[in-house]
């Protein structure tokens, strides 16, 4: 096969699993009220439903990235795929919650290897001076992806069911699992460093136990929450001393990196919780359809879009914390807007809806510039990872934290269609506090003066 039509296919199989990657991280919240009736399942339960996922993939994430890329990227991106359409078909014929959060973790673990594999494959795959073309074209399909992930959704749950919203992914995954057997090729980094398994086994102990552990503040919680910080230290004084770890603690040590990696987690925090009350309150508190949710939701994603492609160019004129603080500006006033929900005309949510995607748009490239251009050549793959660690992370937390609010508020025995006015109330609480974090990022990104330890 000749390079040039080798290129072309592994830019169009990224182009569809960096579209299924956003469309599968965002396409089940609109249809988590009809699963929740359908099911019968209580608060605690509905959240379970997206923490399985995120939790799994968080957890997952670094390790795995890590041996894919010395094992052989190729294969064990097939091995996901097929994992992938497996947890899928799970989904589809659950018949109870268990069976729906085990193939919810599989999905998980099958998106930890395909989120990173895809860009380590085009990087080795291109030349260089095609390399920043083809990451656009890749990027402006996981933008549709968003676009189109609650749309979609809502449009299936209302004409077919919430279990076909599964189903509809599955052509796109056999279609690439087509093309990387066509390929017949493998890719490995250049990385001659020895995995470090002990590492990545404790980190990823120390993840899944603390993100399980922030879901629920009982007794038996509080006690996973203790073991998980247990193995943070351990995990710390085992990194400290290894010569290739599986977590670059020395990026630590710069503190702008550190802010970048925190506005990101605070960026995602406030915008997938805000994204997540809001669905719930259209359907469950104005009685909105699925099918009308997600027409209403594809406000934000549109205005990502339609920000994104000139904030990349903007971040070459002007400096990326400022950028970044205007952006989490736009987010903050989403959230105060949100949180009179009960009080506003449904415009102003739509509104809200809109600012949100304007903050997001012009949030993600110049932080990811701001991030990455703070770290050697030789540190650029792990930076990349522990940042979409932090996104990540960002989302799993925010979902806790939500989850521990309306346990408190409403109980974990109540649903929330029987409980509006508490879930209103569990809500802005969550909002309080998402409101504190947003100030917090963006007075560090305007105070924060320290120069670049890695520019002369």
């Amino acid at each position: 096969m000749k390079k040039e039509v080798e290129d072309k296919r592994v830019v169009i199989l990224g182009c569809l699993l960096l579209f299924c990657v956003q469309f599968i991280g965002n396409m089940v919240t609109v249809a988590l009220p009809t699963i929740s009736s359908d099911l019968s399942l209580n608060v605690e339960m509905v959240n379970a439903i997206n923490l399985a996922f995120l939790v799994t993939s968080v957890s997952l994430m670094l390790p795995l990235g890590k041996f894919v890329s010395k094992q052989g990227i190729g294969r064990y991106l097939k091995y996901s795929i097929v994992l992938m359409i497996v947890g899928l078909l799970l989904s589809a014929f659950s018949t109870d919650i268990n069976s729906l959060l085990i193939s919810r973790i599989i999905q998980g673990i099958a998106t930890a290897v395909i989120n990173g594999a895809m860009y380590v494959i085009v990087t080795i795959q291109l030349p260089s001076d095609k390399l920043g073309y083809a990451m656009g074209i890749m990027g402006s399909c996981g933008y549709v992806g968003l676009c189109l992930s609650n749309t979609v959704s809502g449009l299936v749950v209302y004409y077919l069911s919430w279990r076909a919203v599964f189903l509809i992914l599955i052509p796109i995954y056999v279609i690439t699992l087509l093309i990387l057997i066509k390929l017949g090729k493998e890719w490995y980094t250049d990385d001659i460093n020895e995995i470090d398994k002990l590492g990545s086994i404790i980190y990823t102990i120390f993840m899944g136990l603390f993100l399980y552990g922030i879901v629920k503040l009982d007794n038996a919680n509080f006690f996973v929450l203790i073991l998980s910080f247990v193995f943070l230290f351990i995990f710390l004084k085992v990194e400290k001393n290894k010569k290739h770890p599986v977590y670059n603690l020395k990026l630590l040590k710069n503190f702008k990196y550190v802010l970048g990696n925190y506005s990101a987690f605070v960026m995602y925090f406030m915008t997938f919780i805000a994204s997540y009350i809001l669905n719930f309150f259209l359907q469950n508190a104005l009685g909105y359809d699925a099918r009308l949710t997600g027409l209403f939701l594809l406000a934000t994603p549109l205005a990502v879009v339609f920000v994104s492609s000139f904030a990349g160019k903007l971040s070459d004129k002007r400096d990326e914390r400022i950028i970044s603080s205007i952006a989490l500006t736009f987010i903050l006033v989403n959230v105060v807007l949100l949180f009179f929900m009960d009080c506003v005309p449904v415009y102003v949510l739509l509104i809200a809806c809109v600012l949100q995607g304007i903050g997001h748009g012009l949030f993600s490239s110049p932080n990811n510039r701001f991030v990455l251009t703070l770290v050697d050549q030789k540190d650029l793959s792990d930076a990349s990872t522990i940042l979409s660690t932090s996104k990540d992370v960002g989302k799993s937390m925010s979902l806790s934290l939500f989850s521990i609010t309306c346990g408190f508020v409403l109980g974990a025995s109540n649903s929330l269609e029987s409980n509006i006015p508490l879930f209103i109330t569990s809500s802005k609480i969550m909002l309080i506090i998402v409101i504190f974090l947003g100030i917090s990022s963006i007075i560090l990104l305007l105070l924060n003066k320290i120069k670049n330890p890695y520019v002369a």
